[in-house]
């Protein structure tokens, strides 16, 4: 990903999901993951109240990262006890088919943290550096939603060891093996 003016990385995309948006966004919600909150004045400073007095905002708005030139097509995120610690991921519609279904490039990773910051919102979430695991929970995820007829792995970012991590925007280090999981997904339970 990258910045709006595409002069920086930030996180790695990580996922790539393959499937007709009757198939993708029943996976999701099935899965408990939910569509954020568009950023406003209102949704920054709820997120930031939160940030502050804690509690679970289950549509807090995620920042804009840029794949294709363009911000993501969806956010999605699935709370947990606290603001400060969420599963989020986003989502760009990809400018080619696979097999006639539609592709999605994607990146996901876990909220452990909260900071404040001079810009709106007014707070930006820490990730867990190991954006491999999240990876992984999204996999056994859509699984136990019957919503996964068929995974695999392509090589993506390239790695980065964990005694050498990258950075994203906001300068929270991450390690990664490089791979990208595909997940093709189903409506019908599988």
């Amino acid at each position: 990903t990258e910045n709006a003016k595409g002069t920086a990385t930030g996180d790695p995309l990580n996922i790539v999901v393959i499937g007709e948006s009757d198939a993708v966004w029943p996976a999701f919600l099935r899965s408990g993951w939910d569509i954020t909150a568009t950023l406003s004045a209102g949704t920054a400073l709820k997120t930031g109240l939160f940030g502050v007095f804690g509690g679970s905002y289950r549509y807090a708005p995620v920042s804009s990262l840029y794949v294709f030139e363009r911000p993501q097509d969806i956010a999605l995120q699935k709370v947990r006890s606290n603001i400060h610690y969420r599963n989020h991921l986003r989502l760009w519609l990809a400018p080619v088919t696979c097999n006639g279904e539609l592709v999605w490039l994607g990146q996901i990773s876990r909220d452990i943290g909260v900071r404040f910051v001079w810009d709106l919102p007014p707070t930006t979430h820490k990730i867990d550096p190991d954006v491999d695991e999240t990876r992984e929970y999204l996999l056994e995820d859509l699984a136990y939603a019957q919503s996964l007829k068929a995974f695999g792995y392509v090589p993506g970012v390239g790695a980065a060891a964990f005694d050498e991590p990258r950075g994203n925007l906001t300068g929270d280090p991450y390690f990664t093996d490089g791979q990208r999981i595909v997940l093709f997904l189903s409506s019908e339970p599988t």
